[in-house]
């Protein structure tokens, strides 16, 4: 064998006894002789065995890894991170082998690490709850995360763990401790190296520094604490913090010690968990995001629809819902003018196209029942993080409260203009009345039954009555008379009104059917007025009734008043109020003159005042009751009268 030869085989047979000694064998390195061929070849076996192995070994841990990643992958979409951590920790138990695990992860807000440690005790696993300040000192775990680097204790008993209360479960576990490895979960583009995070957060940045946790010689050591957990608190509001959180291991006293090769195996499980860690943060980051957004604007008052540049809905919050009687699920999508009318449709265009902003400008949209519905409206563009336009937002209020209450101020201008009028002028309209219905029946009882002229007064007689109404029904509205009531059935009261009314029913030959159902109880009224209301719509009905036409009236219990929202009823179970309907076969009310028949003065009936219904809706909403109208053309009309039991809770 050449010389150079047999100089390169003994170096080779130098660097098998140092793999041999690095590897750990049982049997201790021994010289070998290049002419001792047996020995070459258990060398050669021994180290092709170890290699062998070894490569087991890689592919084994390879596996185990690929499954941890796809274990902890599966949970990034997880809501809970203490659940991720319970997961990741009882994984490692079982498919590495280690007896006591733990993962914990940074809570910012609570300002401390929160996750799980696993162990197991021959074929018992117990998993604990951890947590731990990250203000101070608190253990070893927490200073690993200060110091960004991986920490190896071997006197545990020196460098707890964890410094946790009296009575916590996971101190006799601890107790048990020979050894632990603590090693930081990095996130992706983290700062490392001491001193680099100054460069960007500034001197305060206590990340890193080895003094971490004993102050220096001759330091005052409250001043000291203080402004270490000052820099901390700095630290955990910095979005540079470079550590998510902590994974380790730890082996009992009595147990084979920690090797490097389980510090290593730790890091590269580590570099695994960290990407699943940080993604799941970012996951609920973005879920948080989202329900906080959600929550503004379902709290809004105002409605809130933001279209793309093709005016299909993409936010639909639920003031909108409310107001538009639409589900967002319905209408995510579909185009805003299809839905909501063409007035919205083209404010959005103007907005969109023109870059034209709305403020406050007064439209009408359209409700799922087709009705119109006056709102203000206020549009701005949506624009990216390049300013382009990608779509527009419209907020809008509904103006219907509004409308009312100026149609209500405007009714109560016009009342009070009446009962000026009414009562400066009645007094003097009444005493020429009387003087001239005394003239009247003085001339009639002078003229024969069958004079020409008769004909004549009984018209003149009929208009004094009539403004003798007219003036009635002024002081009516404009000095209502006060309740006077008693607990009658309020049957009597219909019947006395059908009574009045008979000569004309009658005349008309129309039908009036009454029917009460049974049970129906007595209600607090003031018979006279309720009276009046009764004569009023029965009046209405058989005018509008054609000759041989029928009027339903019906007299029963009112349903049970529905819970509230805490489980209360606006009235107890016990005492129902009254429902009165009356239903004529007429022509029924168009549904433009629908909405206004209970105002004043409003009338489609020739020679009529427009005052019956304003005073029944007046008397029934003293009586703490509601008067009501459904009709269609051509189908008859309906007016619902509902009283309660008793008058404003019982007060008359």
């Amino acid at each position: 064998m050449p010389v150079s030869h047999r100089d390169a085989l003994r170096d080779l047979l130098r660097r098998v006894d140092e793999v041999r000694g690095l590897s750990g064998w049982p049997d201790p390195p021994s010289a070998l002789e290049l002419e001792d061929g047996p020995s070459l070849i258990r060398t050669l076996g021994e180290l092709v065995e170890e290699l062998e192995r070894s490569h087991r070994r890689l592919i084994e841990t390879n596996v185990q890894l690929v499954s941890l990643r796809e274990v902890t992958s599966g949970m990034v979409s997880a809501l809970d991170a203490a659940e991720t951590a319970r997961t990741v920790t009882r994984y490692l138990c079982r498919a590495f082998g280690f007896p006591d695990v733990f993962l914990l992860l940074v809570n910012r807000d609570a300002r401390q690490l929160e996750g799980t440690w696993t162990w197991h005790r021959g074929e018992r696993e117990r998993s604990v709850e951890v947590e731990l300040p990250l203000l101070g000192d608190h253990g070893a775990i927490a200073r690993a995360l200060w110091l960004n680097r991986t920490t190896v204790h071997h006197a545990p008993r020196e460098h707890p763990p964890a410094v946790l209360p009296d009575g916590h479960e996971l101190q006799d576990a601890l107790a048990e401790l020979g050894a632990t490895v603590c090693v930081p979960l990095q996130r992706s583009h983290a700062l490392t190296g001491a001193g680099a995070p100054h460069e960007v957060c500034g001197a305060r940045c206590i990340v890193g520094e080895m003094d971490l946790m004993v102050p220096p010689p001759g330091a005052d050591a409250a001043a000291w604490a203080a402004d270490r957990d000052e820099r901390q608190r700095h630290c955990l509001g910095c979005e540079l913090l470079p550590p998510l959180g902590v994974i380790g291991i730890a082996r009992r006293t009595g147990t084979p010690p920690l090797a490097s090769v389980d510090v290593t195996l730790l890091e590269s499980i580590a570099l695994s968990v960290a990407p699943v860690v940080e993604n799941a943060r970012l996951y609920q980051d973005l879920r948080k995001s989202e329900r906080f957004r959600e929550h503004v604007l379902d709290s809004m008052a105002s409605a809130l629809v933001a279209v793309n540049m093709q005016g299909e809905i993409l936010t639909f919050n639920r003031a909108a819902e409310n107001l538009l009687g639409h589900s967002e699920a319905e209408v995510l999508g579909q185009p805003f003018g299809a839905l909501f009318g063409t007035e919205g449709e083209q404010a959005l265009q103007a907005t969109l196209e023109q870059g034209r902003e709305s403020l406050r400008e007064e439209i009408l949209l359209r409700t799922r029942d087709g009705s119109p519905l006056p709102v203000s409206l206020t549009t701005s563009l949506l624009r990216n993080e390049k300013r382009n336009v990608y779509g527009a937002i419209a907020t809008f209020a509904d103006l219907t409260p509004l409308k009312r209450a100026e149609e209500h101020a405007r009714r109560l201008d016009r009342l009070a203009a009446l009962g000026r009028f009414t009562s400066s002028v009645a007094h003097e309209i009444r005493n020429p009345l009387t003087g001239i219905g005394a003239g009247v029946q003085y001339l009639a009882r002078a003229l024969a039954q069958d004079g020409p002229q008769r004909e004549n007064l009984d018209f003149i007689r009929a208009e004094i009555e009539r403004l003798d109404r007219i003036v009635q029904n002024l002081f009516d509205i404009t000095h209502p008379r006060g309740l006077q009531a008693r607990t009658a059935p309020v049957e009597d009261t219909v019947r006395r009104a059908l009574q009045v009314l008979g000569a004309q029913i009658a005349e008309r030959q129309v039908e009036a059917r009454l029917t009460v159902s049974p049970r129906t109880p007595p209600v607090a009224q003031d018979a006279d007025q309720l009276e009046q209301v009764f004569i009023n719509l029965l009046k209405n009905a058989v005018e509008a009734s054609v000759q041989g036409g029928a009027i339903e009236v019906s007299i029963a219990p009112a349903a049970p008043a529905p819970a509230t929202p805490r489980g209360r009823r606006a009235r107890p179970l016990g005492a129902p109020g009254v429902v009165v309907r009356i239903t004529d076969q007429g022509a029924g009310i168009g549904p433009d003159q629908l909405q206004n028949v209970f105002e004043p003065f409003f009338t489609t009936k020739p020679g009529g005042t427009g005052l019956g219904l304003y005073v029944s809706y007046d008397i029934v909403k003293r009586h703490g009751g509601t008067l009501s109208v459904h009709s269609e053309s051509g189908r008859g009309t309906t007016f619902v009268v509902e009283l309660p039991p008793e008058i404003n809770g019982g007060s008359t």
